[in-house]
């Protein structure tokens, strides 16, 4: 008897950590679900929502939030999601982006590598670039539709987890 309530305390437990990590959040129209796969206490900060101007007509409802990683100095370790809504079709190509993210690394002096990969069931890249110390930074997007662009930015090694386990979906 003494085995079987241990074990299933110990299957409890596990359950608790296993879900610690699980997140929704809602920023604007959209809820946004991911698991990092940690224990760390990580701070999810809201930045709000506003419209920007695109070219011609074309307006963009932009929807941002960041993970932060409070222990580390200088928000160094933070991650931002930003979904963009276009009031029409999205005219750069997800190549034009991955490569606008590539030469940005390129500039800041680091090595990069691109990867096209399913991100949240779409088409997405993703652009790692380390520098000389080995610090990993990432720039990630991928669309949902014609209309709806998700970007992940930021040197929060969770990262990985996140694009791994990221939902978004409008309500």
């Amino acid at each position: 008897m003494k085995l079987l309530t241990l074990i299933l305390i110990i299957t409890l437990c596990l359950q608790v950590v296993a879900s610690a990590s699980t997140h929704s959040v809602t920023i604007g129209p959209f809820m946004v679900s991911f698991d990092l796969n940690t224990t760390k206490n990580l701070i999810i900060q809201p930045q709000g929502s506003y419209t920007r101007k695109g070219s011609e007509d074309m307006t963009i409802d932009s929807h941002d939030f960041e993970i932060i990683d409070s222990n580390t100095p200088d928000d160094a370790a933070k991650a931002q999601i930003s979904i963009n809504e276009y009031s029409d079709s999205i005219p750069a190509s997800l190549e034009s982006d991955s490569e606008q993210a590539a030469k940005l690394f390129h500039i800041l002096d680091r090595v990069v590598t691109t990867d096209y990969r399913v991100i949240d069931g779409n088409r997405g890249y993703i652009v790692k670039g380390t520098n000389k110390n080995g610090r990993i930074e990432y720039a990630a997007g991928y669309r949902i539709g014609n209309q709806i662009e998700v970007t992940i930015i930021g040197a929060l090694p969770e990262i990985k987890n996140l694009l791994g386990t990221i939902h978004v979906e409008k309500r």
